[in-house]
Parts: structure tokens; C-alpha cells; sequence
């Protein structure tokens, strides 16, 4: 199984002994971590991926309103720890020719929109239309709002669902209603429906998630068959497109 949204840090969050720890707790295998807002310095990630290759992939934050965010992408690329570029939604109208960049690099974009993907589903389109084999990662199911015992925004997100280059990841859940988070299951299933399961895969957002106990929680929902899932689509959500996307496989070849 593989985890395609978790974080790993020393001056926010936990250092990779945690990380670790907590994964194979879980029997997660491998795992995609996520520079977390504010920190520019890569570093620390780049020295994860460089002492576990095997088992981490990693994506980089730039700041994209320094003079040299050109400059300190295409340095993140080239020393070859990281696939991704973490952005705001708010950077996709502010700053696209650093989106552009980094899906010319051939970098994924890994899109956060704490408000919803709403006010960007154009800017979207247009960077898919540019960049046909880009590929553009909307993390935590787009930051549906709940309210009332039901999701009342962010349905915006399956709009996107015809853009064959962006990708979900089934995650953060814990951010927008409380375990089993059955305000959002309609919101999910309508997900999975929209994008296939080869364009969704889990992510556990450790450590923002909770503790150990809680990561182990929320992959038994996937696993157990959650949203009325089948074995194959469980396998797909929890290995199958992350491997593909983040590590070049095909597990089914």
C-alpha cells in the first residue's frame, strides 16, 4: 500500500523516525510526503528521499512570490528528490507561469484549495489544455465544506472529473467533519464515480490527521471496503494509481 499524502518535517510536524514508525504500523509500504506550508527549505525532504529512495517520493513548496522562484524550482528538480510542486489555489491565478514550469519540468502539481477548487476549475482547464500531459494532484478531495450533517460546497471538484491529467487523493477528511465522516460519504462515492479509481488514491495527511491509531482508522475504511468498494478498487485506491503516478509502476503488469 502506499500513502500519497502524508508530511515529514523538523520544524513542523514530525521527523521521518515518526513517520516510519507510524507506517509500518499500519503495513503501509511506501509514501508520498508533502513540504508543509511556509517552508521553503526542501532540504530535509531531500535528505528523506535520499536515505529511503525505495520508499519515499517527495514534493517541494517554492515561494511563489520571490523574485527567484524560477531559479529555486528548477534547482529543486534537478537534484532529483522531488516529482511534485505543492501550490496554493490561490498561485494557480497569481503565479501561473510557475504551475506551467513545473508541468513542463515534468513535476506533478499537487494543488491544496482550502476554500474549494470553485474560483480555479478555469485556471485548471486551461493549464490541462496547455500542458496535455501535465498532471495535477487536488489533495483532500478538494476541501468540501460541510455543514448541517451534509457537504454544502466543493462539488465544483467533479467538473474537473473530464480533465484526464488531474488526479484526487481520497484524504484529509478529518479537517471537515469527525470519524466515520459520514457527512462526506456521498461527496466520496460521487468522487470515485466521477474520476474512476485510477485517478483517486488515499492519502492520510499524518499527522495532521491524528495520532497512529487514527492512520490506522482511516486506511481500515479503504480497506474494509468503505464507500461500498470492491477489492479490486480498494487496491487501486490504496496502491494501484499512486504507483503509477509517484513511482512508475504498473501493478498490474
Amino acid at each position: 500500500m502506499i500513502d500519497a499524502y502524508s508530511h515529514c518535517g523538523i520544524s513542523k510536524y514530525l521527523p521521518l523516525e515518526d513517520v516510519l514508525a507510524t507506517i509500518e504500523a499500519a503495513d503501509v509500504e511506501r509514501a508520498v510526503l508533502c513540504q508543509h506550508l511556509g517552508e521553503y527549505d526542501n532540504t530535509y525532504l531531500a535528505s528523506v528521499v535520499e536515505k529511503r529512495p525505495d520508499m519515499f517520493r517527495a514534493v517541494c513548496l517554492v515561494d511563489p512570490v520571490a523574485g527567484n522562484w524560477r531559479e529555486a524550482l528548477r534547482d529543486a528538480h534537478a537534484g532529483g528528490a522531488f516529482r511534485g510542486l505543492r501550490v496554493v489555489a490561490a498561485t494557480l491565478l497569481e503565479n501561473p507561469a510557475l504551475c506551467a514550469e513545473a508541468l513542463r519540468l515534468g513535476l506533478t502539481l499537487v494543488v491544496w484549495a482550502e476554500d474549494g477548487v470553485a474560483d480555479v476549475v478555469d485556471a485548471l482547464r486551461a493549464l490541462c489544455a496547455d500542458h496535455p500531459d501535465g498532471r495535477v494532484v487536488i489533495t483532500h478531495l478538494g476541501a468540501p465544506r460541510v455543514e448541517n450533517g451534509a457537504a454544502v460546497a466543493g462539488w465544483e471538484l467533479l467538473e474537473l472529473a473530464g480533465e484526464p491529467g488531474v488526479f484526487v487523493t481520497l484524504s484529509g477528511q478529518s479537517m471537515f467533519c469527525d470519524y466515520p465522516y459520514a457527512e462526506l460519504s456521498e461527496f466520496v462515492v460521487r468522487v470515485i464515480d466521477a474520476f474512476g479509481t485510477g485517478r483517486v488514491m488515499w492519502g492520510s495527511n499524518y499527522p495532521v490527521c491524528g495520532d497512529a491509531a487514527a492512520y490506522r482508522r482511516d486506511l481500515a475504511q479503504l480497506t474494509s471496503g468503505g464507500w461500498g468498494l470492491g477489492p479490486r478498487e480498494v487496491a487501486q485506491i490504496a496502491n494501484g494509481t499512486a504507483a503509477r503516478l509517484w513511482f512508475d509502476e504498473d501493478p498490474q503488469a
